[in-house]
């Protein structure tokens, strides 16, 4: 048997802040959201698994062939996130065997070391699993040297990854991760650039607090069920400021920004409310 790829072949992609549009991107209203390319995560295959025979490929070893590194910290894996990892290396060769015309079926290929090497804040709501995603299918391209895949396409093929993690996913995450100017963003339109003219900092506090995105998507479901028009009304409402904000952001009106992303928080306050303690939570949602 042979490795999948070669020993340090890796990818990477950018994790990503959104502006506005939270939640409502998911039912196809406008987000605007941006790549904070200086917080990366980086795939990398290493060498075979020493405690695997010759001829072992099975799911179980794959399981025990990744390996987290959190800010040069090494980070323990659970037993369930190791295996939803191999299930997203499956799909993402599935997914790639019809873009190259191959067969990669996991089970012909030696388990072999995959490192996360992440500088983000994982399980942060800075974008993870999609920047995980993206950077495992630039991972798996980058070993076909006449495999050329625009970025757009890769967005696409992690955001099918990320659903893994996420349950339903926009496509907004996957986009931001892979860009390289900020975005907007519609499900029917995919990804826009967005030039501003006036620049900003954009500062980003960590509160330590970590809520898996599926978990935030799940109480929004619930409020839905309970005050279907109530959801409607906020989703339009911050489809409206989105488009608002990619206005100002071109006029380089750094106030009325400022003004319509307060609204946009306030709104978001009122879709779900932030619990006091979080367990059991993914390290890379």
């Amino acid at each position: 048997m042979v490795n999948l790829l070669t020993a340090g072949v890796s990818g990477q992609a950018s994790g990503k802040a959104i502006l506005i549009g939270e939640h409502a991107a998911v039912d196809g209203h406008m987000a605007i959201a941006l790549p904070l390319r200086d917080q990366t995560l980086t795939v990398r295959f290493g060498d075979s698994l020493e405690s695997c025979e010759l001829n072992s490929a099975s799911t179980e070893e794959w399981n025990k062939a990744w390996n987290l590194v959190l800010r040069q910290t090494n980070v323990s894996l659970p037993v369930e996130e190791r295996a939803r990892l191999t299930q997203t290396l499956q799909l993402a060769l599935k997914i790639l065997a019809g873009e190259l015309g191959v067969d990669l079926n996991l089970k012909n290929f030696m388990p072999q070391r995959i490192d996360i090497i992440s500088e983000l804040p994982l399980g942060a709501g800075m974008g993870g699993s999609a920047a995980l995603s993206a950077a495992l299918i630039r991972a798996l391209l980058s070993s076909r040297s006449d495999a050329h895949v625009a970025s757009d396409k890769v967005a696409f093929y992690a955001n099918e990854l990320d659903g893994v993690f996420h349950g339903r996913a926009s496509g907004l995450d996957a986009a931001a991760v892979v860009s390289d100017s900020i975005i907007s963003f519609t499900k029917t339109s995919g990804a826009e650039p967005v030039r501003n003219k006036c620049g900003f900092w954009v500062l980003l506090v960590d509160t330590q607090e970590r809520t898996p995105t599926r978990e935030m998507v799940s109480k929004v479901a619930q409020l839905r069920r309970a005050e279907p028009a109530l959801v409607e009304q906020r989703m339009r409402r911050l489809g409206e400021l989105a488009w608002q904000v990619s206005s100002h952001l071109k006029a380089g009106d750094l106030l009325l920004l400022g003004e319509k992303l307060s609204g946009a928080h306030e709104l978001l306050k009122g879709l779900v409310s932030l619990p006091q303690h979080s367990t059991a939570v993914c390290p890379l949602c």
